[in-house]
């Protein structure tokens, strides 16, 4: 490789020779004027070469910056995608644990308190303060409805469909914010009275 490296080298030097002997000898340079002209390619040379090297830098950066942009778009949907997700299980859970359980393993869905916090701390990672603050004003209603539609002792059609309704709103509600942090975009606007229909259907 070093010899193949060297010819290559020699090969050049003697061909950016000869070029200049037969460029002076058949007078399409001037003598006096190829040291200017010379000097003059030279600058143009490396005029170019920076500014190569500046726009290759300024695409390394971007593509960079792209590819972090996207990392990070992929990790959102994953953490957003598994927060509505637990945030079903706990809802649908007769009870909510304080404690970890001795027997709980790492493949097991969320089932306690202190797995709810964890979730909200990675959902804090990925919004806005803003975001995260409405986040937990819904996650707290729906907490509040879902605990009392399972010690109520009356648990009416009425009521039930009370908590439907409101488990539907508070719950899109939250799927709107997430939408627009990941899609700078809020989800349309639902229509109530199609809602209730469903849930009255359902009875």
């Amino acid at each position: 490789m070093k010899n193949k490296t060297n010819w290559q080298r020699i090969g050049i030097l003697t061909s950016t020779v000869l070029f200049l002997i037969v460029a002076i000898t058949f007078e399409i340079f001037e003598l006096s004027s190829l040291p200017a002209q010379f000097f003059g390619t030279l600058l143009g040379v490396v005029i170019t070469a920076i500014i190569t090297v500046l726009l290759l830098q300024g695409q390394t950066k971007s593509e960079e910056s792209r590819e972090r942009h996207l990392l990070v778009f992929e990790k959102k949907q994953e953490v957003f995608f598994q927060f509505l997700t637990q945030l079903n299980t706990i809802l649908q859970r007769e009870s909510l644990s304080p404690h970890l359980a001795t027997s709980k393993k790492l493949e097991k869905e969320v089932n306690n308190l202190h797995d709810l916090i964890f979730e909200f701390g990675f959902l804090q990672m990925h919004t806005s303060a803003e975001t995260f603050d409405k986040i937990l004003t819904h996650v707290g209603n729906l907490m509040t409805e879902s605990t009392q539609i399972k010690v109520a002792e009356n648990q009416s059609v009425e009521r039930v469909e009370k908590y439907y309704l409101t488990l539907t709103t508070d719950f899109f509600a939250i799927v709107s914010l997430l939408k627009h942090e990941l899609y700078n975009e809020f989800s349309p606007h639902i229509d109530k009275a199609k809602l209730d229909r469903i849930i009255k259907l359902s009875f």
